[in-house]
């Protein structure tokens, strides 16, 4: 089940990312997993392990998500998705942060996210303090 798609525009071109439990990746899509335990684990092109309502370790999430930006810039026209157990604690973060990266953020990244993807996103108030340090760090680079 699908919970939302997440439509960024990235060198005049408008990418699609669909978020959800991994395991209802889209077919043909390049995939980031967060949920190690996933059916489909092996089919995804990028993973970090993230504990369930949890958060990832800051520079790891980077790096997947700076690779993952350079596959969309590269491919475009490409199907991409981001999941985890149930698409919204961990692939809510992993998105906001994915968008805060692409620059395309306006105002608080949390309230961002949930208007964009989906409201029930992000779902610890650990991850949205995550996020907003995120943002903050973003903006000091």
């Amino acid at each position: 089940m699908l919970r939302g798609r997440l439509e960024l525009p990235l060198g005049g071109q408008r990418i699609s990312i669909t978020g959800g439990p991994f395991d209802a990746m889209p077919d043909g899509a390049r995939g980031l997993c967060l949920e190690a335990r996933a059916a489909r684990l092996a089919e995804a092109e990028w993973q970090l392990d993230v504990p369930d309502f949890g958060l990832p370790d800051e520079a790891a999430l980077r790096a997947v998500l700076t690779r993952m930006l350079e596959a969309m810039r590269a491919a475009p026209d490409g199907a991409y998705h981001i999941g985890c157990k149930a698409g919204l604690g961990r692939t809510g973060t992993a998105m906001a942060c994915l968008a805060i990266m692409a620059g395309v953020v306006q105002g608080d990244p949390v309230a961002w996210l949930r208007a964009a993807y989906n409201p029930e996103a992000i779902e610890t108030p650990e991850q949205e303090d995550f996020v907003r340090r995120f943002a903050r760090a973003a903006l000091a680079r």
